[in-house]
């Protein structure tokens, strides 16, 4: 009896996904999630890893992957503890030779598939650009701009798969649970915890394309600091697995064949693109996005040492109500508008003179969208140590953009009662900066 594990994180979903195929060199398949709390409730630079809003909403998932299992009565092994171990450990219990699993992003996770010593094979379902498509990293263009020059003109993206569900797939029910993951489930799990599943991604796709039609507006809100349709919010189910982006992509293709196209729908593919640039870099630079220059030499991987203006800047109480109100919403919801990510980036590194890897690991702890190579590729492009020179904001600017009235700051700082766009006037703990005076000047006119 030959058979395999087949690794499903990442890969949460019944729509496009190749590992759910028949493996016709295999017996019998065994399905497997591994919850690793190493990613979780260990810490980087003094930072847990993640929030417990983070671990909370990804525990729910996993669980509503395995009742899905269950639902069609299969078996689906839930492990919680060292992703090696785990797996190596099924491996033994059901003689298993072979892991087939979604090829990874993050480094550590890579790494940590190689070390079972199983026959591994890697299935790139999460890129846009698959098999014949896949970019040779060492010929990987180092700006964005080229990429999206060289693949665009003729871009062909991999089509969503229709694939017969495998028969292939066994498990003794009794083996679906072990002792250790099931006394971490009942420590942790809560069931009032966001379900970010594929019921909700294709729910959130169809809604944002055809329903609301907001695809038509995306370029013009997309820098809205909130609202409920300014943004796709299909990172989420992005990264967690649970969306095909070769789905989504699809989506607005046949919406712009079947409806409309126009500069805004360019601008979702356009951004779906840029997703994908970032995880072919982390692939070719691996490890080396976490040094404090990134890949660029000398790489330093010294810990960076917080001090109290990230301290501050973690609780949402720098005195600068734009950077203040944007934190709390993250503190509360788990999201950032990539309005409010860059300016609060912004901030921390050029007027705070801190390390940008302090400010990656605070989103990797908070953001429920966390995406190894997203969060930390651009966290190193706004530091300009990444693809591209450094990317400094003029937050007093970018308040009287995109908070005009300053109805966004009051919402999350509800201590802020002043009238209009001075709210946005900074506390006098705040070092003013020189290219900040004439917006000051604007916030004084509105008064």
């Amino acid at each position: 009896m030959k058979r395999a594990l087949v690794l499903f994180n990442q890969a949460l979903r019944w729509h496009d996904n190749l590992l759910l195929s028949e493996h016709a060199d295999f017996d019998q398949l065994i399905a497997v999630v591994v919850l690793d709390p190493a990613e979780y409730l260990t810490e980087q630079y003094g930072i847990k890893r993640a929030s417990a809003q983070r671990l909370q909403a990804q525990l729910k998932l996993l669980l509503d992957w395995q009742k899905q299992w269950q639902q069609k009565q299969l078996v689906l092994h839930l492990r919680i503890g060292d992703t090696t171990s785990c797996l190596l450990q099924l491996a033994q219990q059901y003689q298993a030779q072979s892991l087939i699993a979604a090829e990874p992003t993050a480094p550590e996770q890579y790494q940590q598939l190689q070390k079972t010593g199983l026959s591994l094979r890697l299935y790139d379902i999460n890129s846009l650009l698959q098999h014949q498509l896949r970019p040779d990293l060492a010929s990987l263009p180092k700006s964005f701009s080229a990429f999206r020059k060289q693949r665009e003109p003729e871009l062909l993206v991999q089509r969503p798969l229709q694939l017969k569900f495998s028969e292939q797939f066994y498990g003794e029910t009794k083996l679906a649970l072990d002792a250790a993951s099931t006394d971490f489930i009942s420590r942790y799990h809560n069931p009032a915890a966001a379900l970010l599943n594929e019921a909700a991604a294709l729910e959130r796709l169809t809604k944002f394309i055809w329903q609301q039609r907001a695809v038509l507006h995306y370029k013009q809100s997309r820098d809205a600091l909130d609202g409920e349709w300014n943004s796709s919010l299909w990172c989420f189910y992005l990264a967690n697995g649970s969306l095909s982006p070769c789905y989504a992509w699809q989506q607005v293709v046949d919406f712009e064949q079947q409806q409309m196209a126009n500069e805004s729908t360019y601008w979702i593919r356009f951004e779906l693109l840029w997703r994908e640039y970032f995880r072919w870099q982390m692939r070719q630079h691996s490890s080396a996005w976490f040094s404090k220059n990134a890949f660029r030499p000398p790489l330093d991987f010294s810990a960076p040492i917080p001090d109290k203006r990230f301290e501050l800047w973690c609780k949402g109480q720098t005195g600068l109500p734009l950077v203040d109100a944007n934190i709390q919403m993250l503190l509360h919801t788990g999201w950032m508008s990539n309005r409010g990510r860059q300016n609060v980036a912004s901030y921390l590194i050029f007027e705070l003179q801190q390390d940008w890897r302090l400010g990656a690991a605070f989103f990797e702890q908070h953001l429920l969208d966390y995406d190894c190579a997203s969060n930390w590729c651009n966290w190193a492009y706004i530091a300009g140590v990444g693809n591209s020179g450094a990317r400094q904001f003029n937050l007093i600017k970018q308040a009287l953009t995109h908070d005009p009235h300053g109805d966004f700051v009051r919402h999350w700082l509800p201590e802020k009662t002043t009238a209009g766009a001075l709210v946005h006037w900074p506390e006098a703990k705040v070092q003013l900066q020189d290219f900040w005076l004439p917006f000051l000047k604007q916030l004084k006119s509105k008064a």
